[in-house]
Protein backbone atom coordinates (compact mmCIF):
# COMPACT_ATOMS: atom_id res chain seq x y z
CA UNK A 1 0.00 0.00 0.00
CA UNK A 2 2.86 2.25 0.58
CA UNK A 3 4.64 3.90 -2.66
CA UNK A 4 7.11 6.79 -2.89
CA UNK A 5 7.52 9.13 -5.57
CA UNK A 6 10.71 11.65 -6.56
CA UNK A 7 7.70 14.14 -7.75
CA UNK A 8 5.27 13.91 -5.12
CA UNK A 9 2.90 11.49 -2.97
CA UNK A 10 -0.25 9.96 -4.47
CA UNK A 11 -2.90 9.81 -1.86
CA UNK A 12 -4.34 6.98 -3.73
CA UNK A 13 -1.08 4.97 -2.32
CA UNK A 14 -2.58 5.72 1.17
CA UNK A 15 -3.88 3.06 2.79
CA UNK A 16 -7.43 3.14 3.63
CA UNK A 17 -8.64 2.62 7.88
CA UNK A 18 -12.10 1.19 6.67
CA UNK A 19 -11.04 -0.02 3.22
CA UNK A 20 -11.80 1.59 0.00
CA UNK A 21 -14.52 3.88 -0.59
CA UNK A 22 -17.52 2.33 -1.68
CA UNK A 23 -19.15 6.05 -3.35
CA UNK A 24 -18.36 8.26 -5.97
CA UNK A 25 -19.11 12.02 -5.64
CA UNK A 26 -17.90 15.38 -6.25
CA UNK A 27 -16.00 17.89 -3.77
CA UNK A 28 -15.57 21.59 -4.08
CA UNK A 29 -18.04 21.78 -6.81
CA UNK A 30 -18.34 25.46 -5.96
CA UNK A 31 -16.24 27.91 -3.04
CA UNK A 32 -19.32 27.65 -0.89
CA UNK A 33 -19.70 23.66 -0.74
CA UNK A 34 -16.40 23.87 0.85
CA UNK A 35 -16.83 26.84 4.28
CA UNK A 36 -14.25 26.31 7.04
CA UNK A 37 -14.21 28.56 10.49
CA UNK A 38 -10.64 29.23 12.38
CA UNK A 39 -11.84 28.50 15.75
CA UNK A 40 -8.68 30.85 18.03
CA UNK A 41 -9.15 29.14 21.48
CA UNK A 42 -9.21 32.44 23.27
CA UNK A 43 -10.08 36.28 22.95
CA UNK A 44 -8.18 38.74 21.49
CA UNK A 45 -6.69 41.29 25.07
CA UNK A 46 -8.32 44.01 23.87
CA UNK A 47 -4.77 45.55 24.27
CA UNK A 48 -1.39 45.48 23.03
CA UNK A 49 0.88 46.35 19.60
CA UNK A 50 -0.35 43.98 17.39
CA UNK A 51 -4.06 44.23 15.41
CA UNK A 52 -6.35 41.28 15.07
CA UNK A 53 -7.97 40.98 11.93
CA UNK A 54 -11.16 38.63 11.44
CA UNK A 55 -11.90 38.30 7.75
CA UNK A 56 -14.09 35.79 5.66
CA UNK A 57 -12.80 35.30 2.27
CA UNK A 58 -13.62 33.36 -1.32
CA UNK A 59 -11.22 32.45 -3.67
CA UNK A 60 -8.13 33.71 -1.94
CA UNK A 61 -5.29 32.07 -0.85
CA UNK A 62 -4.01 33.06 2.66
CA UNK A 63 -1.18 34.77 1.63
CA UNK A 64 -2.67 36.69 -0.83
CA UNK A 65 -4.29 38.02 1.76
CA UNK A 66 -1.74 38.35 4.02
CA UNK A 67 -0.05 40.50 1.38
CA UNK A 68 -2.64 43.18 1.29
CA UNK A 69 -3.00 43.42 4.63
CA UNK A 70 1.36 44.09 4.26
CA UNK A 71 0.69 46.55 1.44
CA UNK A 72 -1.75 48.32 3.25
CA UNK A 73 -0.30 48.74 6.64
CA UNK A 74 2.74 49.57 5.02
CA UNK A 75 4.41 47.27 7.20
CA UNK A 76 6.98 43.98 6.35
CA UNK A 77 5.25 40.61 5.21
CA UNK A 78 6.79 39.10 8.31
CA UNK A 79 4.61 41.68 10.73
CA UNK A 80 1.85 40.08 9.72
CA UNK A 81 0.92 36.36 11.07
CA UNK A 82 -1.52 33.78 10.60
CA UNK A 83 -2.63 30.87 12.44
CA UNK A 84 -2.68 28.04 9.56
CA UNK A 85 -2.91 28.08 5.27
CA UNK A 86 -6.79 27.86 3.88
CA UNK A 87 -7.97 27.04 0.56
CA UNK A 88 -8.42 29.04 -2.13
CA UNK A 89 -11.06 27.62 -4.17
CA UNK A 90 -13.72 27.51 -0.44
CA UNK A 91 -14.98 29.87 1.72
CA UNK A 92 -13.05 31.00 4.99
CA UNK A 93 -12.87 32.26 7.89
CA UNK A 94 -10.15 32.81 9.96
CA UNK A 95 -7.66 35.58 11.72
CA UNK A 96 -4.78 37.64 10.61
CA UNK A 97 -2.28 39.68 13.00
CA UNK A 98 -0.62 42.90 12.09
CA UNK A 99 2.35 44.43 13.68
CA UNK A 100 1.72 47.81 14.44
CA UNK A 101 3.53 49.47 17.58
CA UNK A 102 3.05 53.33 16.70
CA UNK A 103 1.85 53.92 13.63
CA UNK A 104 -1.88 55.01 12.86
CA UNK A 105 -4.05 52.06 11.83
CA UNK A 106 -5.01 52.59 8.17
CA UNK A 107 -8.75 52.34 6.28
CA UNK A 108 -9.13 48.93 6.58
CA UNK A 109 -12.22 49.17 4.66
CA UNK A 110 -9.99 49.52 2.02
CA UNK A 111 -8.76 45.54 2.22
CA UNK A 112 -12.16 44.90 1.39
CA UNK A 113 -12.27 46.71 -2.04
CA UNK A 114 -9.14 45.61 -2.75
CA UNK A 115 -9.38 42.30 -2.68
CA UNK A 116 -13.08 42.21 -4.97
CA UNK A 117 -13.06 39.87 -8.48
CA UNK A 118 -15.42 38.54 -10.12
CA UNK A 119 -15.08 35.32 -7.67
CA UNK A 120 -13.32 36.62 -4.90
CA UNK A 121 -13.98 38.54 -1.79
CA UNK A 122 -12.85 39.62 1.56
CA UNK A 123 -14.82 41.00 4.40
CA UNK A 124 -14.25 42.44 7.41
CA UNK A 125 -15.68 40.97 9.85
CA UNK A 126 -14.21 42.40 13.60
CA UNK A 127 -10.88 44.20 14.22
CA UNK A 128 -9.47 44.12 17.58
CA UNK A 129 -6.07 44.46 19.84
CA UNK A 130 -3.37 42.21 21.10
CA UNK A 131 -0.39 42.08 22.69
CA UNK A 132 1.26 38.94 20.56
CA UNK A 133 1.88 37.90 17.42
CA UNK A 134 -0.82 35.27 15.72
CA UNK A 135 1.74 32.32 14.93
CA UNK A 136 1.48 29.32 12.74
CA UNK A 137 -0.83 26.50 14.69
CA UNK A 138 -1.83 28.92 17.31
CA UNK A 139 -5.43 28.29 16.43
CA UNK A 140 -7.09 25.56 18.31
CA UNK A 141 -9.59 23.99 16.22
CA UNK A 142 -11.30 24.55 12.73
CA UNK A 143 -15.33 24.04 11.59
CA UNK A 144 -16.21 22.65 8.71
CA UNK A 145 -19.27 22.98 6.60
CA UNK A 146 -19.41 20.84 3.27
CA UNK A 147 -21.84 20.05 0.52
CA UNK A 148 -20.57 16.61 -1.49
CA UNK A 149 -22.68 16.38 -4.45
CA UNK A 150 -23.28 14.03 -7.18
CA UNK A 151 -23.19 11.20 -5.00
CA UNK A 152 -23.35 7.90 -6.91
CA UNK A 153 -22.99 4.48 -5.06
CA UNK A 154 -21.36 1.85 -6.52
CA UNK A 155 -22.53 -1.62 -4.92
CA UNK A 156 -24.77 -0.50 -1.84
CA UNK A 157 -27.35 1.99 -0.64
CA UNK A 158 -25.90 5.27 0.42
CA UNK A 159 -27.78 5.98 3.51
CA UNK A 160 -26.92 2.70 5.11
CA UNK A 161 -23.42 2.94 3.80
CA UNK A 162 -22.92 6.86 5.44
CA UNK A 163 -24.43 5.75 8.71
CA UNK A 164 -22.79 2.76 8.92
CA UNK A 165 -18.80 4.42 7.83
CA UNK A 166 -19.61 8.02 9.65
CA UNK A 167 -20.56 6.02 12.64
CA UNK A 168 -16.81 3.97 12.42
CA UNK A 169 -14.86 7.64 11.94
CA UNK A 170 -17.02 9.30 15.15
CA UNK A 171 -15.83 6.14 17.16
CA UNK A 172 -12.53 5.11 16.01
CA UNK A 173 -11.26 8.57 13.95
CA UNK A 174 -9.65 8.47 11.00
CA UNK A 175 -6.09 8.23 9.87
CA UNK A 176 -4.58 11.89 10.62
CA UNK A 177 -2.76 11.94 6.70
CA UNK A 178 -1.28 15.49 5.52
CA UNK A 179 -3.82 16.35 2.54
CA UNK A 180 -2.33 16.86 -0.84
CA UNK A 181 -2.16 20.56 -0.01
CA UNK A 182 0.96 19.63 1.62
CA UNK A 183 2.82 18.57 -1.84
CA UNK A 184 0.99 21.06 -3.81
CA UNK A 185 3.40 23.19 -6.00
CA UNK A 186 5.98 20.17 -6.42
CA UNK A 187 7.43 20.58 -3.26
CA UNK A 188 8.40 17.51 -2.50
CA UNK A 189 10.59 17.34 -5.76
CA UNK A 190 11.59 20.87 -4.79
CA UNK A 191 13.11 19.28 -1.39
CA UNK A 192 15.25 16.74 -2.61
CA UNK A 193 16.57 18.80 -4.74
CA UNK A 194 17.76 21.49 -2.02
CA UNK A 195 18.61 18.40 -0.06
CA UNK A 196 21.32 17.20 -3.16
CA UNK A 197 22.75 20.71 -3.75
CA UNK A 198 22.25 22.77 -0.76
CA UNK A 199 21.66 25.71 -2.48
CA UNK A 200 20.07 28.65 -1.02
CA UNK A 201 16.24 29.03 -1.21
CA UNK A 202 14.01 31.81 -0.30
CA UNK A 203 12.46 31.22 2.88
CA UNK A 204 9.25 30.96 2.35
CA UNK A 205 9.34 28.41 -0.43
CA UNK A 206 12.54 26.63 1.83
CA UNK A 207 9.92 26.56 4.94
CA UNK A 208 7.44 24.52 1.88
CA UNK A 209 9.70 22.30 0.94
CA UNK A 210 10.51 21.29 4.18
CA UNK A 211 6.98 20.91 5.34
CA UNK A 212 6.67 18.83 2.32
CA UNK A 213 9.35 16.25 3.30
CA UNK A 214 8.27 16.08 7.14
CA UNK A 215 4.70 15.65 5.63
CA UNK A 216 5.74 12.84 3.19
CA UNK A 217 7.53 11.04 5.81
CA UNK A 218 5.08 10.84 8.22
CA UNK A 219 2.20 9.76 5.34
CA UNK A 220 4.29 6.90 4.94
CA UNK A 221 4.82 5.62 8.69
CA UNK A 222 1.25 6.22 8.82
CA UNK A 223 -0.02 4.36 6.17
CA UNK A 224 2.25 1.27 7.07
CA UNK A 225 0.69 1.10 10.59
CA UNK A 226 -2.55 1.63 8.93
CA UNK A 227 -2.40 -1.26 6.86
CA UNK A 228 -1.11 -3.77 9.62
CA UNK A 229 -4.40 -2.06 11.61
CA UNK A 230 -1.61 -0.62 14.10
CA UNK A 231 -3.23 2.77 14.37
CA UNK A 232 -5.13 3.18 16.48
CA UNK A 233 -3.41 0.02 19.01
CA UNK A 234 -0.48 0.43 21.15
CA UNK A 235 3.12 -0.86 19.87
CA UNK A 236 5.96 -1.70 22.37
CA UNK A 237 8.01 1.33 22.58
CA UNK A 238 4.90 3.83 20.78
CA UNK A 239 5.10 7.27 22.17
CA UNK A 240 1.64 8.24 22.94
CA UNK A 241 -0.09 12.19 22.86
CA UNK A 242 -2.52 13.36 25.15
CA UNK A 243 -5.54 14.64 22.77
CA UNK A 244 -6.21 18.35 23.20
CA UNK A 245 -2.25 18.72 24.18
CA UNK A 246 1.36 17.98 22.96
CA UNK A 247 2.21 16.07 26.39
CA UNK A 248 3.68 13.22 24.85
CA UNK A 249 4.70 9.84 27.26
CA UNK A 250 5.97 6.30 26.53
CA UNK A 251 6.28 2.92 28.57
CA UNK A 252 9.37 1.79 28.59
CA UNK A 253 9.69 -2.27 28.20
CA UNK A 254 10.57 -4.17 30.52
CA UNK A 255 13.24 -7.26 29.94
CA UNK A 256 10.55 -10.38 29.57
CA UNK A 257 14.16 -12.56 30.56
CA UNK A 258 14.79 -10.79 33.72
CA UNK A 259 11.51 -9.92 34.96
CA UNK A 260 9.57 -10.82 38.53
CA UNK A 261 5.78 -12.00 37.56
CA UNK A 262 5.06 -9.12 39.67
CA UNK A 263 6.69 -6.65 36.79
CA UNK A 264 5.38 -8.92 33.94
CA UNK A 265 1.80 -8.45 35.41
CA UNK A 266 2.93 -4.58 36.00
CA UNK A 267 3.52 -4.31 32.26
CA UNK A 268 0.40 -5.85 31.41
CA UNK A 269 -1.78 -4.05 33.23
CA UNK A 270 0.07 -0.56 32.02
CA UNK A 271 -0.85 -2.07 28.40
CA UNK A 272 -4.20 -2.72 29.29
CA UNK A 273 -4.92 0.89 30.26
CA UNK A 274 -3.14 2.39 27.62
CA UNK A 275 -5.55 0.51 25.09
CA UNK A 276 -8.71 1.46 27.23
CA UNK A 277 -7.26 4.58 27.20
CA UNK A 278 -7.11 4.59 23.45
CA UNK A 279 -10.41 3.37 22.85
CA UNK A 280 -11.78 6.21 24.51
CA UNK A 281 -10.16 8.87 22.76
CA UNK A 282 -8.23 10.35 25.94
CA UNK A 283 -4.62 9.53 24.25
CA UNK A 284 -3.56 8.83 20.27
CA UNK A 285 -0.55 7.25 19.24
CA UNK A 286 2.37 9.44 17.71
CA UNK A 287 4.00 9.21 14.17
CA UNK A 288 7.65 11.50 13.21
CA UNK A 289 7.43 14.84 11.83
CA UNK A 290 11.26 13.93 11.47
CA UNK A 291 14.59 16.70 12.08
CA UNK A 292 17.63 16.54 14.38
CA UNK A 293 17.53 14.77 17.85
CA UNK A 294 17.40 11.33 19.43
CA UNK A 295 14.04 9.68 19.08
CA UNK A 296 12.27 8.46 22.31
CA UNK A 297 10.74 5.41 20.43
CA UNK A 298 11.80 1.86 21.59
CA UNK A 299 11.42 -1.62 20.79
CA UNK A 300 9.22 -3.02 18.35
CA UNK A 301 8.21 1.15 17.69
CA UNK A 302 11.61 2.16 16.62
CA UNK A 303 11.88 -1.23 14.81
CA UNK A 304 9.03 -0.48 12.12
CA UNK A 305 9.90 3.46 11.78
CA UNK A 306 13.03 2.72 11.04
CA UNK A 307 12.32 0.16 8.64
CA UNK A 308 9.46 2.56 6.97
CA UNK A 309 12.15 5.73 7.12
CA UNK A 310 15.39 3.76 6.13
CA UNK A 311 14.35 3.88 2.23
CA UNK A 312 14.06 7.62 2.62
CA UNK A 313 17.17 8.39 4.87
CA UNK A 314 18.11 10.86 2.25
CA UNK A 315 15.09 13.09 3.33
CA UNK A 316 15.49 12.61 6.94
CA UNK A 317 19.22 13.06 6.88
CA UNK A 318 17.89 16.47 5.11
CA UNK A 319 15.60 17.92 7.06
CA UNK A 320 18.47 16.97 9.71
CA UNK A 321 20.85 19.39 8.27
CA UNK A 322 18.53 21.81 7.38
CA UNK A 323 18.36 22.42 11.17
CA UNK A 324 14.83 21.19 11.83
CA UNK A 325 13.73 19.88 15.04
CA UNK A 326 11.84 16.36 15.16
CA UNK A 327 8.41 16.39 17.01
CA UNK A 328 5.30 14.06 16.91
CA UNK A 329 1.97 14.11 15.44
CA UNK A 330 -0.72 12.15 16.34
CA UNK A 331 -1.81 9.06 14.15
CA UNK A 332 -5.25 9.61 14.38
CA UNK A 333 -8.20 12.66 14.71
CA UNK A 334 -11.44 11.93 15.97
CA UNK A 335 -14.00 14.32 15.09
CA UNK A 336 -15.91 17.08 17.29
CA UNK A 337 -19.85 17.70 16.69
CA UNK A 338 -20.12 15.50 13.74
CA UNK A 339 -23.62 15.53 11.76
CA UNK A 340 -24.54 14.63 8.57
CA UNK A 341 -27.56 14.74 6.04
CA UNK A 342 -27.85 12.95 2.68
CA UNK A 343 -30.63 13.78 0.27
CA UNK A 344 -31.01 14.30 -3.06
CA UNK A 345 -27.46 12.85 -4.38
CA UNK A 346 -26.11 15.58 -1.96
CA UNK A 347 -24.46 14.86 1.68
CA UNK A 348 -24.25 17.62 4.05
CA UNK A 349 -21.35 17.38 6.39
CA UNK A 350 -20.86 19.38 9.66
CA UNK A 351 -17.51 18.75 12.05
CA UNK A 352 -14.54 20.00 13.76
CA UNK A 353 -11.15 18.95 13.75
CA UNK A 354 -8.07 20.34 15.83
CA UNK A 355 -5.72 22.45 13.64
CA UNK A 356 -3.62 20.43 11.43
CA UNK A 357 -5.94 18.05 10.10
CA UNK A 358 -7.27 17.82 6.77
CA UNK A 359 -11.20 17.86 5.92
CA UNK A 360 -10.42 16.22 2.60
CA UNK A 361 -8.79 13.37 4.37
CA UNK A 362 -11.81 12.36 6.32
CA UNK A 363 -13.51 13.09 3.27
CA UNK A 364 -11.48 10.47 1.36
CA UNK A 365 -12.43 7.90 3.56
CA UNK A 366 -15.85 8.27 3.21
CA UNK A 367 -16.19 8.95 -0.67
CA UNK A 368 -14.20 8.32 -4.32
CA UNK A 369 -13.32 11.75 -5.64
Amino acid sequence: MISSSRSGFNSLSLAYAFGAPEVKAVIKQQPEDFYVDEILGFEPSGAGEHIFLHVEKRCLTTLAVRDAIAKLAGCKLMDVGYSGLKDKWAVSRQWFSVYLPSKAEPNWSELVTKAQSSQAYLRLLKVERHDRKLRRGTHKENAFQLIVRDVEPLSTNAVDYFKTRIMAICEQGFPNYFGSQRFSGNNLAKARQLFETQKRMPREQRSLCLSAARSYLFNLLLSKRVSLDKWTRYIVGDILILAGCRSQFSLHEIDSVVAENEQQETLKQQVDRIEQRLKEGDIHISGPLCGRGVSALSAAALQLETEVLTPEQALVDGLCQQGVEQARRPLRVIPKQFSWQFEREQLHLSFVLPTGSYATVLLRELIEC
